[in-house]
């Protein structure tokens, strides 16, 4: 039985984890670990079924092949790594992950120090059996490596992300909120259309005096945040990838300049990303609640439009390139149906080959314009209505 003292001591190295860059801005690696740790306090056995189902709404009764916990867990136990052969390497407690397995055991720096020793022990093989060992390994590799890559080899647009050394950060859309005061003394949280953060704030409460509003430290997210979210982690999964997670409200230039970008969201709500989306467009123009596209000579709006029975509304999907190498992803509309449908779109390998084929093949960056409808927001329809190429 683990003492009182022993179980502080393990929450306490927990939370130090919980704060290093590894783990701090990645949410799915965060709580997969406290729920590892969880399990392993109270000396539960867990198994990959179990932790798809708590986690990851993943049925394996029904799909057996999944491989989202496997490689959350082989990514885990990376970070883990990682963690304790640098800033974590005098922690008192380890938690380690032996391969093949997804139990969490807590061991002590002696124990982890021999067990460090021990695997780097050596043996001396005769060289002619190590020469052909090793050729015969090349070969399969080979084999076994080119096979993968043409069968799950990503779309162009995507291989930025899913480069074996790429760091990825998945921007979520935030909407700003203040709080009002009411006659009765009484306080609500108001949205302002005009106020998306603390320096809209000051200068519309400037030009505008109204003494019953107050800053507040909160924002919302649409109900698009979490369905997308998933869906991009299915995605990133399918390719052993993973990304940080950010509020736009919270985005800095050195995000932008040390990351891949994905963001997904309304352009209303936008506040640093405004200043790159559409930056190298000649044809698009964001318009009311769509957008402006102007080609030959003609100017057409796509705005939204809606009756009793269904709405039409536009989504953008940009592609572009930024500094130091990166690329940002942009998913964008002012509805929640146009960012999850295009999101839904651009995570399905038979849709973008023949996206791809529209583009062109060698075609890497781009702006293309998607009009989504639907009865009552059912039944949803996304078809491309049109294309910028920027390269």
């Amino acid at each position: 039985m683990m003492s009182e003292k022993e179980k502080t001591a393990i929450q306490d190295a927990l939370e130090r984890i919980g704060k290093h860059s590894l783990f701090a801005n990645s949410s799915v690696y965060t709580r997969l670990l406290n729920y590892l740790v969880e399990k392993a306090l109270i000396n539960e056995d867990v198994k990959e079924f179990t932790i798809g189902l708590d986690l990851f709404s993943k049925n394996y009764s029904l799909d057996k092949n999944d491989g989202t916990v496997r490689s959350y867990v082989y990514n885990l136990r990376k970070k883990l790594d990682e963690f304790y052969s640098k800033e974590g390497a005098d922690e008192p407690i380890i938690f380690k992950i032996n391969k093949g397995q997804y139990n969490l055991n807590f061991i002590s720096q002696e124990t982890f120090s021999k067990q460090k020793k021990t695997t780097k022990a050596t043996v001396t093989i005769p060289l002619q059996y190590l020469k052909l060992v090793g050729l015969s390994i090349i070969i399969i590799g080979i084999i076994i490596g080119a096979g993968f890559y043409f069968v799950n080899k990503p779309a162009v647009l995507w291989e930025p992300y899913f480069d074996s050394n790429a760091k990825n950060l998945v921007v979520v859309s935030d909407q700003y909120v203040v709080h009002e005061k009411l006659s009765d003394g009484r306080v609500h949280g108001v949205i302002y259309a005009n106020i998306n953060n603390g320096n809209e704030f000051v200068d519309y409460t400037t030009t505008t005096p109204i003494n019953n509003l107050q800053m507040t430290d909160y924002t919302l997210m649409s109900k698009m945040a979490p369905y997308c979210i998933k869906s991009i982690a299915d995605w990133f999964s399918d390719y052993s990838s993973d990304f940080d997670l950010k509020l736009e409200s919270e985005l800095n230039y050195d995000d932008i300049t040390q990351n891949n970008i994905l963001f997904i969201g309304q352009f209303k709500t936008m506040n640093m990303s405004k200043t790159f989306f559409l930056k190298d467009s000649k044809a698009f123009k964001i318009f009311n609640d769509g957008f402006e596209y102007s080609a030959n000579g003609k100017t057409i709006l796509y705005d939204t439009q809606q009756d009793k029975n269904s709405k039409k509304e536009y989504a953008m999907v940009s592609c572009i390139s930024l500094s130091k190498g990166k690329t940002a992803l942009y998913f964008v509309s002012n509805n929640d149906i146009g960012v999850m449908a295009t999101i839904k779109q651009f995570t399905d390998k038979e849709y973008l080959d023949d996206f791809q084929k529209q583009l062109g093949n060698k075609a890497k960056y781009f702006n293309a314009l998607f009009e989504v409808s639907g009865l009552q927001r059912t039944d949803v329809s996304c078809k491309m209505v049109a294309l910028e190429v920027l390269n």
